[in-house]
């Protein structure tokens, strides 16, 4: 568990580091895009799903850009705590059959692997 939080803290750092930064929430709960980044040129670190919708910005309140399922894999990029402090993870997630899609959004803390 110690390994897998300093891994996890490392890989923040290190995007942190290469000028990928968390961005708020603008006002109104518009959507936050991937910190100003070209999102298929970051790092991305596997975490595993525990069940819970991925949403345009990092809010309960915002849409559900689509609903994932427990022990399925996603991919997070970096991190923001929105105003009430809550952890949120920007992640891609690929689904579809036959031509696999990907989807990128926000996901709680509590409904990945990935520390909370």
């Amino acid at each position: 568990m110690l390994i897998r939080r300093s891994l996890a803290v490392a890989a923040v750092a290190a995007a942190l580091g290469t000028g990928l930064a968390a961005t708020p929430a603008a006002a109104g709960d518009s959507a936050a895009g991937p910190g100003g980044g070209d999102v298929s040129a970051a790092a991305w670190t596997r975490t595993t799903s525990l069940g819970g919708p991925i949403r345009t910005c990092y809010k309960a309140s915002c849409d559900v850009v689509i609903q994932t399922y427990s022990g399925e894999s996603l991919y997070w990029d970096h991190s923001a705590r929105n105003p009430a402090g809550n952890l949120w993870y920007y992640v891609r997630y690929t689904a579809g059959n036959g031509t696999p899609h990907d989807f990128y959004g926000w996901i709680y803390c509590g409904n990945v692997t990935a520390p909370c």
